[in-house]
């Protein structure tokens, strides 16, 4: 579902928000369209690790902030390494990574949490955000789920360990996979293609017609072949569709952009 925000920005705010979304959970996916960043980073950049002006990373965090996500100083963000690393996150954390002086939590790239006015952040620029929902347990998590971190399953690790302290099901489970490099534009060589064969298989990877060794891929695909194994059901399974590489007008993009770009960020947070 698409949204857009009005505020005091004069440029118009681009979200795609969940299905499940509503009074119980906020989630969200930020575009690029808005923001006060400029330059290569024009727009609604989240990150501050790419080289942006800091201020201006703060002034688009708070106004995201104000966008139904609770306040920066209740974010956690951790500093993601292309694992399958899930981190469980809470009071405690609050705060880590949302500020440019304040330490994200360290080297994982997913986080859970069942505590209320907790919001879970994951910035991405290709990359795969997936965001998780147990309407059951209310009890959230949030991946950043790249080539690495696809072929480690690592939407699986977040189910696993969501199983385990907050006993969610995967019959209950609501997944959102959000904006992100999709296969008419993410072309690999076989460093990537073969863990993905050997852990999905050949059925996600199509030949480039008459360049040998170069093959198309669906990240969003190999993640929602790990989420039906587990038992999540076709229908809890909301892929919004959005290619960044396609799109970098409204979204920003690593590879189409040649490494000098912004991230956007996927945010889930529990209600009280």
């Amino acid at each position: 579902m698409f949204h857009r925000w009005t505020g005091s920005m004069t440029k118009r705010d681009i979200w795609v928000t969940p299905a499940f979304a509503g009074e119980s959970v906020s989630a969200g996916y930020s575009f690029r369209e808005g923001g006060y960043s400029e330059g290569a980073y024009r727009g609604l950049n989240l990150g501050f690790h790419v080289g942006d002006d800091t201020q201006k990373v703060t002034e688009n965090r708070a106004y995201v902030a104000e966008c139904g996500f609770g306040p920066v100083s209740e974010w956690v963000v951790a500093k993601q390494v292309h694992g399958n690393g899930v981190a469980v996150v809470g009071q405690a954390e609050r705060s880590s990574g949302a500020l440019a002086d304040v330490l994200p939590v360290p080297d994982c790239d997913a986080l859970v949490t069942n505590e209320p006015d907790t919001t879970l952040v994951v910035l991405t620029a290709d990359c795969v955000p997936v965001l998780f929902y147990d309407p059951i347990h209310h009890a959230i998590g949030a991946a950043h789920s790249g080539w690495k971190g696809t072929t480690l399953h690592i939407v699986q690790q977040v189910f696993f360990h969501m199983n385990f302290l907050y006993h969610t099901e995967a019959k209950d489970l609501q997944v959102s996979i959000g904006p992100s490099i999709r296969r008419c534009c993410y072309e690999v060589d076989d460093k990537v293609a073969d863990p993905v064969r050997r852990e999905f298989g050949e059925q996600y990877l199509v030949p480039r017609f008459q360049t040998k060794g170069k093959y198309f891929l669906s990240l969003q695909a190999c993640i929602q072949s790990d989420l039906r194994k587990l038992g999540v059901p076709a229908e809890n399974i909301d892929d919004v569709g959005v290619c960044t590489s396609c799109h970098t007008d409204v979204l920003f993009s690593h590879r189409a952009e040649h490494g000098r770009t912004g991230r956007e960020c996927g945010l889930i947070r529990l209600n009280q």
